[in-house]
């Protein structure tokens, strides 16, 4: 009891003043940050009591045995790595705090809340720093609230990014690996932590993390052709050698259009089938647009049921409304004079739209596995609207 305070202690302290580590931020900016720290924390708290009043599910199950709330053994451990599944590897991060320090469940979740927050200040360091007159994005409105900074307190935001499991550490990879990339020579290890982390995590996020930065890359305007060449024949290789590891984790065999397709039916069958839910909704008859637009925009709230599905549609329909201002705002040509990381950041999300689109089929898991994409959305359309507010003024 006594080490759980000290812990709890330390992680708030500890994620409060993170902020003040990067060392680039004004007066407003930290006072955005911190607000954005104690919305976060009351977010990580409510998904704490939705778990624990759900009976658990895989946010307990990486921290204890899913009998009795047991902690999990080593030999537990040393099985399900030998198994090759990413659960092993939660388990292993958590063995430490679960098992060794024994702090209980609610320390865990309190871990994992300044976790996701670390990775929310990483990414208000790439917006502050890659988009030009940000600020001024909130004069632009949306149901009378400006864009800036009301997207970054979307409530999924925070709750999928702030509970004990994958998506949380997911969501710090992803926040770390492009800031650290901004000073790469610099920023080696922020690099190595978030590549190691996400690929035994998810490595598929890993390779569309590495394809969206080399892409980025090589539509920089500003890079010389021979400087394209070099950087795309460098991550075409790192693309090649990570494939294969991928394919053999999500069990795929070949990449021909049959075999993905079947592959990509039954596992949004599965989903759509899993016994439990509320938010299955069968996809494989979804003309592909259609699917695309279900895995970003659903639920709405003419298929949402209880409070949090009205809260999500509320969100999804800011996104809608969010997305179709980007596309009115002469997007190919706000690309073309974005910075890479921006144009990395589009990539990704257009990466995760196509792809999770033709797997997921429930809606409760397309919330949670989108997250981190639409993080993206919003900073390339932060930066496309001021690319072209920018433009207007000058005219």
């Amino acid at each position: 009891m006594i080490l759980d305070f000290i812990f709890c202690l330390f992680a708030l302290v500890f994620g409060f003043r993170f902020i003040y580590r990067l060392k680039l931020f004004n007066t407003y900016d930290l006072k955005l940050l911190k607000r954005l720290f104690f919305y976060h924390l009351i977010i990580g708290i409510s998904f704490y009591f939705f778990i624990i009043s759900s009976g658990g599910g895989d946010a307990t199950n990486y921290w204890f045995a899913s009998y009795g709330y047991r902690f999990y053994d080593f030999s537990d451990v040393l099985e399900e790595l030998r198994s090759g599944s990413a659960t092993g590897y939660m388990l292993l991060i958590n063995y430490i705090p679960a098992k060794v320090l024994g702090l209980s469940f609610f320390s865990g979740s309190l871990l994992y809340t300044v976790v996701g927050y670390c990775g929310f200040v990483y990414f208000y360091a790439i917006i502050k720093t890659q988009i030009e007159r940000i600020y001024d994005l909130r004069q632009i409105k949306l149901f009378g609230f400006s864009v800036f900074p009301i997207l970054l307190f979307l409530p999924n935001l925070h709750f999928w990014s702030s509970g004990v499991g994958k998506d949380s550490i997911l969501f710090y990879c992803i926040a770390l690996f492009f800031y650290s990339s901004l000073k790469a020579s610099k920023r080696i290890f922020g690099i190595i932590l978030s590549v190691g982390l996400s690929s035994v995590i998810r490595p598929h996020m890993t390779l569309f993390m590495l394809m969206a930065l080399g892409l980025g890359i090589a539509f920089d305007g500003r890079l010389k052709s021979y400087q394209k060449v070099f950087i795309t024949l460098v991550f075409a290789g790192v693309f090649v050698g990570a494939v294969n590891y991928v394919m053999n984790f999500v069990q795929l065999e070949s990449l021909d259009t049959e075999t993905v397709t079947e592959y990509s039916n039954t596992r949004a069958s599965n989903l759509a089938d899993k016994k439990g839910t509320t938010s299955a909704v069968d996809t494989t008859a979804y003309p592909y647009p259609l699917k695309i637009f279900t895995f970003l925009f659903r639920p709405l709230f003419f298929d949402a049921s209880g409070i949090l599905g009205i809260v999500a549609s509320l969100e999804n329909l800011v996104l809608l409304l969010f997305f179709i201002k980007i596309i009115r705002n002469k997007f190919l040509k706000g690309f073309k004079y974005s910075s890479y990381l921006v144009k990395a950041s589009g990539f990704l999300f257009l990466m995760g739209a196509l792809s999770f689109s033709l797997i997921l089929g429930n809606l409760g898991i397309m919330l949670r596995q989108k997250t981190p994409f639409v993080m993206m959305l919003v900073i390339f359309g932060y930066s496309i609207i001021s690319t072209n507010k920018h433009q207007k003024t000058l005219r």
